[in-house]
């Protein structure tokens, strides 16, 4: 079992770049990687959301969302912090503008998109990149989706829970699948976080 903290993974990620893959390759990795596990639980297409941050947690979601597409699947995303997100993040969004059954929805829009059926919520706000206390709005929606009926995931970490040391803000993202990407974090090992992440299915996307 490899366990790495969010330090250790941003060396191995880089240490795979150096040997020839990329970024962009990495986060499509764990996209597929993901979405393939959630079409074998769902084998006929649904309806899904998926709860965007700024970062390359968000770019995750960003290719799940279009793997399931191709799939049959209505999917709906939202940009929970603006929508000036990072370079990989960003090119994922572009690849999705052309797609039927692609939506974007706005943050205030969720209280009544929730009331609809959804069947999986992806969950990709902050990841391993969370410590100290979840910003309000944040805090908010993370309340409001673990009140929704579907399937939540969480790529990573759940928003809320500190990867390395498994402290948890009241308002965590309370998961019942985290997809974790390469290797397992310290708080997966941890009683507080299994308490919210649920089922943990380590993933292989390509790094050592």
């Amino acid at each position: 079992m490899k366990v790495y903290t969010a330090e250790q993974m941003r060396r191995h990620e880089q240490m795979a770049v150096d040997a020839g893959t990329s970024f962009e390759q990495l986060m499509e990795n764990a996209g597929r990687a993901a979405a393939a596990d959630i079409l074998q639980r769902h084998p006929e297409p649904g309806r899904g959301l998926v709860v965007c941050g700024k970062g390359n947690n968000g770019g995750d979601g960003l290719v799940i969302a279009r793997i399931l597409q191709a799939q049959g699947w209505h999917c709906s995303i939202v940009f929970l912090l603006g929508s000036e997100l990072s370079e990989l993040a960003e090119s994922n969004r572009r690849r999705l503008l052309p797609l039927a059954d692609v939506d974007f929805i706005t943050a205030e829009s969720l209280p009544e998109y929730l009331q609809q059926r959804c069947d999986i919520i992806i969950e990709g706000i902050f990841g391993t990149g969370f410590s100290g206390k979840l910003p309000a709005e944040v805090a908010a929606c993370c309340r409001l989706l673990n009140r929704s009926d579907g399937l939540k995931i969480a790529l990573d970490i759940p928003t809320g829970l500190n990867g390395d040391t498994a402290e948890t803000d009241a308002d965590v993202f309370c998961a019942d699948i985290t997809y974790t990407f390469a290797a397992y974090k310290p708080a997966h090992l941890t009683d507080a976080g299994q308490a919210v992440c649920g089922e943990i299915i380590c993933l292989d996307i390509g790094i050592g």
